[in-house]
C-alpha cells in the first residue's frame, strides 16, 4: 500500500511538473526573435555571462574601446547576425553551450540514435510478449526494463549543459524550455518503466494502472508538438521528424488502450500498437540536424 501511495503522489508530482514545463514552453516560444540575443547582449555589457561566442567578445571590446555611436551600431548587427545563424543552423539555444556546433550536433544525434536503439528493441520485446506464447513469457519483463534503463541513460545524457553535470544550476535548467523538455521525458521513460515492471510482476494489479503508460506517452507526444530547435530549414526538418513520432505514438497508445479493455478481442491490436513503437525507434535512428 505504501509504494502504490509512494507512485501516486509521484505521478502526480509528474503531471504537475508537466504542466507548469508546457506553460513555461509556451512563454518561451511566444518571446520576440530577437529577445534572447537581445538578453545575451546585455548579460555580457553588465559581465555578467562567462560563456559567450569570441566574435562576440571582439566586438564588445571594440565597442568599449571607440564609444562612437558606429559602434554601437555595428554592435548591434553583429549580434542580430549572431542571432540569424543560430536560427539557420537550428540551434537556437537560450543556454550557454559548452561544446562546439558540431559536436552538439554530434551529441545530439547520438543520444537520439542510442535512444532509437532501446525503443525499437523495447517494441520488439513487447511485440514478442504479444503472441502470448509460454516461450516469449520473459518479454513482458524485458520491455519495460528496457525503458527503465533508457530513462537511467537519458537521465546522464540529456543534455551536456544542464544539471547536475553541466554548468547550469537546477534552476537554470528547468527555466530553459528545450532542457526541461528532455528532463521531462526522462522521468516519462522512467516511470513508464517502472510501473509497467510492476504491472508485469504483479505487484499493481488494478485496471487504473494501465492508463499510466498511455497516458504519460500521449503527454510526451504532445510534448513533441512543442519541441521546437529555433527556426529555419533545419530546425523544420527536425520538427516534422518528431510531428510523425509524436502521431505514431499516440495511434500506438491508442491501440494499446483498446488491447488492454479489450474492447476488440483481437490480437491483432497488440502487435499493432508494438509496431508503431518499432516505428518511433526506427524514426530515431533515422534522426539527424
Amino acid at each position: 500500500m505504501r509504494a502504490r501511495c509512494f507512485i501516486l503522489v509521484g505521478m502526480g508530482g509528474l503531471w504537475s511538473i508537466m504542466l507548469q514545463g508546457w506553460w513555461g514552453i509556451v512563454r518561451a516560444q511566444e518571446e520576440p526573435p530577437g529577445a534572447s540575443a537581445q538578453h545575451q547582449h546585455h548579460a555580457m555589457a553588465e559581465g555578467e555571462g562567462a560563456v559567450a561566442p569570441p566574435e562576440l567578445h571582439r566586438h564588445l571590446h571594440a565597442a568599449e574601446g571607440s564609444g562612437g555611436g558606429a559602434s554601437r551600431a555595428e554592435h548591434q548587427y553583429d549580434t542580430s547576425a549572431l542571432s540569424l545563424k543560430e536560427h539557420a543552423d537550428g540551434h537556437h539555444h537560450h543556454r550557454p553551450a559548452i561544446l562546439p556546433p558540431e559536436e552538439d550536433k554530434a551529441y545530439s544525434e547520438l543520444n537520439h540514435h542510442v535512444a532509437g536503439v532501446f525503443v525499437l528493441f523495447t517494441g520488439g520485446l513487447a511485440l514478442l510478449a504479444a503472441t502470448q506464447g509460454q516461450r516469449f513469457a520473459w518479454a513482458r519483463y524485458g520491455w519495460p526494463g528496457l525503458f527503465f534503463l533508457l530513462g537511467m541513460f537519458l537521465m546522464v545524457r540529456h543534455d551536456p549543459e544542464s544539471w547536475p553535470w553541466g554548468p547550469l544550476t537546477f534552476w537554470e535548467s528547468v527555466t530553459d524550455a528545450q532542457v526541461l523538455q528532455h528532463m521531462l521525458f526522462t522521468l516519462i521513460v522512467l516511470a513508464i518503466g517502472v510501473i509497467e515492471w510492476l504491472r508485469c510482476r504483479g505487484t499493481l494489479t488494478h485496471p487504473a494502472w494501465g492508463w499510466i503508460f498511455p497516458s504519460l506517452a500521449i503527454s510526451a507526444a504532445v510534448m513533441l508538438f512543442l519541441h521546437k530547435h529555433g527556426e529555419g530549414p533545419v530546425a523544420d526538418k527536425i520538427y516534422r521528424h518528431h510531428s510523425i513520432m509524436a502521431v505514431s505514438g499516440i495511434l500506438a497508445m491508442v491501440a494499446k488502450v483498446f488491447d488492454d479493455s479489450r474492447i476488440v478481442n483481437s490480437r491483432t491490436l497488440g502487435y499493432i500498437w508494438t509496431i508503431l513503437i518499432m516505428f518511433v525507434g526506427l524514426m530515431l535512428l533515422l534522426y539527424t540536424e
